[in-house]
């Protein structure tokens, strides 16, 4: 007599804020990685509310588990699983500072036990934060027994013991054609509200700029806690401010890449924000003092070189002279996000062919 055949099942991490747009598009590209690998899908989203399913497009017949109390629910379910599980972490930063070592130590286990169900474990295009042992330690043990464990720079990869880096899989969320370059006519702006603001050597290089090439400013908002910043930008810069404000993340996403499309420039010190304008053609730019290396490694990895630019202490003539070179690299830009969206494809195919065969 036939038995009917236990379904297989993809355990995948998805936690985020809604309101940061980067974020949710990782996160997007994470569940892409495992939409397909398995029967049934079984999602983490913590905290997350309705909204971010919706960014994220999770299916309806997904099982979602919310909020640290389904953590014992989510364990269960990966130790009872038949036929090799799956198990895909999210993408994106992970914190490895003081306190965080219980929590690797939990994911260590939940590697060892897809493994030893002969399951196959994936770890996107990671990149480390604020590393401290044991947390790295541990994690980079687990990240040695998962059969796919990449990195989205080679810092965070020396620090792991890592093999492999790759493009952030932001990189993935699809090239946009743009109006031409000739027809762009915007500098958009979105810096961080926790940084000062800028001083005025850098809005008199920005404003300059912006007149020279005949270009409108704009301040937009990729991240809710920018808003109050991306308003006071814009009445430095004389530019247009378009709020969040009341607007879906959906809808917000869906206008900001409508923005990206129109730009020539784009300044900021959010990678993500710098990702999406350059998969939409815009020449993407960090100037703020003391930057940290997470943009310029991260585009290093694509070949962009030379995107990031320390504004401490300079005058506005080196300032403005940074960012009319950017505006020179429009085909390099391109150039170098296609070949990373079709690196990240093989990828995603070499993750396919792991799993199938896994399986048998």
């Amino acid at each position: 007599m036939n038995m009917a055949r236990r379904p297989t099942r993809t355990f995948v991490s998805l936690t985020g804020p809604a309101g940061n747009i980067g974020d949710a598009l990782i996160r997007r590209g994470t569940l892409e990685w495992a939409l397909g690998t398995s029967d049934e899908l079984v999602a983490y989203v913590g905290e997350a509310p309705d909204v971010w399913l919706a960014q994220l497009g999770v299916p309806a017949d997904a099982t979602i588990l919310r909020s640290k109390r389904s953590v014992p629910r989510w364990l269960w379910l990966l130790a009872t699983a038949r036929r090799r599980p799956v198990l895909v972490f999210e993408a994106g930063e992970v914190p490895l500072d003081r306190g965080n070592g219980l929590r690797e130590i939990v994911f260590l286990a939940e590697t060892l036990i897809v493994r030893l169900k002969g399951g196959v474990v994936v770890r996107p295009p990671r990149g480390i934060r604020a590393a401290t042992n044991p947390a790295l330690w541990i994690h980079a043990r687990a990240a040695r027994l998962s059969q796919v464990a990449l990195w989205r720079d080679r810092a965070s990869a020396k620090l792991a013991g890592g093999r492999r880096v790759v493009p952030d899989i932001g990189f993935a969320a699809g090239i946009r054609a743009g109006v031409p370059e000739a027809e762009r006519d915007e500098l958009i702006i979105s810096l961080r509200g926790a940084r000062p603001m800028p001083d005025e050597a850098w809005i008199e290089a920005v404003r300059s700029v912006a007149a020279d090439e005949g270009l409108r400013i704009r301040t937009v908002v990729q991240v809710r806690e920018d808003e109050d910043r991306a308003r006071e930008l814009a009445q430095a810069l004389g530019g247009t401010f378009e709020p969040w404000a009341d607007t879906d993340a959906v809808t917000q996403e869906a206008q900001l890449r409508d923005r990206y499309d129109r730009a020539r420039l784009v300044i900021s010190d959010r990678m993500h924000v710098l990702v999406l304008a350059a998969l939409s053609g815009a020449v993407p730019a960090e100037l703020v003092p003391r930057p940290t290396a997470k943009i310029a490694a991260a585009f290093e990895v694509i070949g962009l070189r030379g995107i990031t630019r320390d504004a401490e202490g300079a005058d506005t003539v080196t300032l403005a002279a940074f960012l009319r070179a950017q505006l020179e690299r429009n085909a390099e830009v391109i150039a170098r996000v296609s070949a990373a969206e079709t690196e990240l494809a093989g990828v995603k195919t070499e993750l396919r062919d792991t799993i199938r065969a896994a399986r048998g």
